[in-house]
C-alpha cells in the first residue's frame, strides 16, 4: 500500500462550514444524550449556517483548523467515498483506492491531509485511459517490464511524476470539494505506507462527553460570548 500526503495552501472556511454543518446537524438530531451546546445546534437547525458565518470572525485560525480536522474525522466515510469516486472517474477504474483520510494540524496556519491504506492496481493503471500520449505510453511500457517485487515503487514514481501529479492533485481537490471540503492543495508527496503510523483522533470517548471535542466546544462558546457582547454593544 501507499500513502499520499498533500499540503493545504488555502481553506475556504465559510464554504466548508456551509456544506458540512447541515450534515453534522442531521447527525446530532439522532444523538440520544446531546450536550448543552449540541442542544442549541439542534434547535437552530437550518439557521445554524448563518450563525456560524457570524462566529467565524470570532475564531482564531488554529481553532478553525481544529474544526476542519474534527469534521474530516466525523465525515470520514462520505469524504473517502467522494475522493475514491473522483479517482475512479479520472483513471477509468479502481487503479487507486484510498482507505482512510486524516488531517494533521501543523504548527501555525497549516494543515496537511494524509490518504493512507491506499491500494493500487498496476494492471488497471496500465489500462487506464488517463495515461495517454507518449509519456503515458512509456509509463505503460515500464509496467510491463517491472519486477513484481518493485511494482509498488514504480507506481509511486508514476503518481509522483510531473505528468501525473498535477492531475492527481486536481482529481483529489475535486473529490474533496464534492464532499464539502473547499481546500486548495499545493503539492502531494507519495510514499510507501508501512502501516505503522497511528491515525490520530480528536475525539476521546473517555474524556469528551458530547459529539464535539471539549477543546473545540470551549472555543465555540467563547466565540458565541464574543459575538453576543459585540451585538449588545452596537
Amino acid at each position: 500500500m501507499i500513502k499520499i500526503s498533500f499540503d493545504v495552501q488555502e481553506i475556504n472556511y465559510e464554504k466548508c462550514f456551509e456544506s458540512l454543518i447541515p450534515q453534522l446537524t442531521q447527525e446530532l438530531r439522532s444523538s440520544k444524550n446531546p450536550a448543552e451546546l449540541e442542544k442549541l445546534i439542534i434547535r437552530l437547525g437550518d439557521d445554524l449556517v448563518p450563525v456560524v458565518n457570524k462566529l467565524v470572525g470570532f475564531l482564531d485560525t488554529d481553532t478553525r483548523d481544529q474544526i476542519i480536522v474534527w469534521m474530516v474525522e466525523k465525515m470520514q466515510d462520505s469524504i473517502v467515498s467522494s475522493v475514491n469516486k473522483a479517482l475512479h472517474d479520472y483513471l477509468g477504474g479502481d487503479a487507486v483506492m484510498i482507505g482512510t483520510i486524516y488531517v494533521e494540524d501543523r504548527p501555525g496556519p497549516k494543515i496537511t491531509l494524509h490518504a493512507v491504506q491506499v491500494k493500487t492496481d498496476s494492471t488497471q493503471l496500465t489500462d487506464s485511459p488517463a495515461l495517454t500520449g507518449i509519456i503515458g505510453g512509456v509509463a505503460k511500457l515500464a509496467f510491463l517490464f517491472t519486477d513484481p517485487g518493485t511494482i509498488e515503487k514504480d507506481v509511486i514514481k508514476l503518481l509522483s511524476s510531473d505528468y501525473v501529479k498535477p492531475k492527481i492533485i486536481s482529481t483529489l481537490s475535486d473529490g474533496l470539494r464534492k464532499a464539502g471540503l473547499y481546500l486548495t492543495l499545493s503539492d502531494i508527496v507519495v510514499r510507501e505506507d508501512t502501516g505503522n503510523v497511528k491515525i490520530p483522533h480528536m475525539t476521546d470517548p473517555e474524556k469528551d462527553e458530547g459529539l464535539l471535542p471539549d477543546a473545540i466546544e470551549d472555543k465555540i462558546i467563547d466565540a458565541i460570548a464574543g459575538w453576543l457582547k459585540q451585538t449588545l454593544l452596537v
